[in-house]
């Protein structure tokens, strides 16, 4: 039975219909692919097959792939290729028109850019990569058309640079605003720590793109700037290069996580299990959202054109009134001054409904026919408990020891942090723990067989090889995405 605040669906179906039918029209591919399957053009929206990456971009040529106004084509942008295949997405004039706008709008409202002198530092990957890309774009854009002082830097992901300048503007901005991938924000306070520099942290806010993160690290990060709950301090975007922007947070649906974390029994009411997700607001008016089989289906006019095409996310939708309502009314909220709760209280009613992302779907390790997930690992990896020992960036893999399996995770120390024995075993129980609490299954087999084994450190379930930074953090100063889980 549904709750008032979940939805199957966001957008209009008949939106999503008049784009498959342009798309049947306009694109060779695309017929195709429905001649292929044997499916006719005239049956029902919902009995189309869903498409992906897989079966559709990659299996045909790629100027089957375009739509009608292909004159209209702006730029074209590679994915990044964590997925083990990169793709080359073109982008339309008509749907960048409004990015300047839409950016200088977000910025205002969410960092009062208007009210304070700001430098906004593109710390993402650039070149073909679009996010990076047509955010430097985006933003040196909004620096042409405000009268107020709103600066640009694009360093790309060179961190040394960003360090020097943003110790060289301390005294010229009262904000700086990176953009930035969570896994490397770590790896710049330490780069900054190794140089013996000290950044100004109460002046830092941060964009983050690319990946999901756990809650952990947006706390950590604020209680080190010592920058209170009302104040914005770090948002996270959604998208992909395959299908554009979708989402992005607000103080309101940060406050909304920030909650449920505090409050399991409250998350538990509301059907969200661990690891709790990020909370979007939806921004794809032109797109048509589904779910299936647990993962976001998009239908969306664009340069290849997309009809339920599967993005391989664990979503959720939730009608944002709705879900304020139920949180704040909610028998499993305690009394008393909590300040997330005020924030959740004093936000819109009106702000767009909800796209709740967990992580990749498909990104998965199977341990004896146990799933584990790279959402999984990252909440379990990145918790409170090990931030000082760990600094949450791995590597996993599955193992074989005789006849038996094994989960390897490589797990990079903090700077000065040498791993004893003692410290092995916290490490181990911890994320035992942390990783039962998202994945049942585990904890009960480590209950009932694992933990029989756990004398024998050659025999355990979890082998843990730790390394020193930045043996594995050096990696965001060229990789677009951290990816966890490895792939053979």
């Amino acid at each position: 039975m549904e709750r008032a605040w979940e939805k199957h669906t966001l957008g209009w179906q008949l939106q999503g219909e008049k784009v498959a039918r342009r798309v049947q029209q306009q694109v060779i591919a695309y017929r195709q692919f429905l001649a292929n399957r044997g499916v006719n053009t005239n049956v029902e929206f919902h009995q189309l097959p869903v498409t992906d990456k897989q079966s559709y971009a990659l299996a045909y040529p790629y100027e089957e792939l375009l739509g009608g106004d292909r004159e209209k084509i702006l730029a074209i942008f590679r994915s990044s290729g964590s997925s083990g295949n990169p793709f080359f997405w073109p982008v339309l004039k008509p749907s960048s028109r409004f990015l300047p706008l839409a950016t200088r709008l977000f910025l205002e409202q969410s960092f009062a850019i208007h009210q304070r002198k700001t430098m906004v530092i593109v710390g993402l990957g650039l070149g073909s990569w679009l996010p990076g890309e047509h955010f430097s774009w985006g933003v040196k854009n909004v620096a042409m058309q405000v009268s107020y002082p709103f600066w640009v830097f694009t360093p790309g992901t060179n961190f040394q640079e960003i360090i020097e300048m943003v110790q060289r503007l301390d005294n010229l901005v009262e904000q700086m605003i990176i953009l930035i991938t969570p896994a490397a924000i770590s790896h710049l306070h330490l780069t900054a720590q190794e140089l013996g520099k000290t950044l100004p942290v109460a002046k830092l806010k941060y964009v983050l793109l690319g990946e999901p993160f756990p809650e952990s690290i947006r706390s950590y990060w604020q209680t080190e700037a010592g920058i209170p709950p009302e104040t914005t301090f770090m948002l996270s975007m959604y998208g992909s290069a395959d299908t554009g922007g979708l989402g992005v947070e607000s103080l309101g649906s940060v406050a909304v996580r920030q909650i449920l974390e505090q409050h399991p029994a409250l998350a538990k009411e509301l059907g969200i299990t661990p690891p709790i997700p990020l909370f979007f607001h939806s921004i794809a008016f032109d797109a048509f959202l589904e779910i299936v089989d647990g993962s976001l289906c998009i239908t969306r006019w664009q340069g290849i054109p997309l009809v339920r095409y599967m993005v391989y996310d664990k979503v959720a939708f939730y009608r944002w009134k709705k879900l304020k309502q139920a949180i704040l009314t909610s028998k499993h909220l305690p009394p008393g001054d909590n300040p997330w709760v005020d924030v959740l209280a004093k936000s819109a009613n009106w702000l767009p409904n909800i796209i709740a992302v967990t992580g990749r779907s498909d990104s998965c390790l199977i341990l004896d026919g146990t799933n584990i997930t790279e959402y999984m690992l990252d909440e379990a990896i990145r918790c409170p408990e090990l931030q000082t020992l760990l600094t949450g960036i791995y590597r996993a893999k599955i193992i074989y020891a005789e006849t038996r399996q094994h989960l390897a995770l490589e797990l990079e120390t903090q700077v000065g942090v040498t791993i004893n024995s003692p410290m092995s075993e916290l490490i181990y129980h911890q994320l035992v723990q942390f990783l039962g609490r998202t994945q049942p299954v585990f904890l009960a087999k480590w209950k009932n067989d694992y933990s029989h084994w756990d004398a024998d450190p050659d025999k355990r379930v979890l082998k843990l090889h730790f390394s020193p930074w930045p043996s594995l953090s050096q990696t965001t100063e060229y990789s677009i995405k951290q990816r966890g889980i490895l792939r053979e």
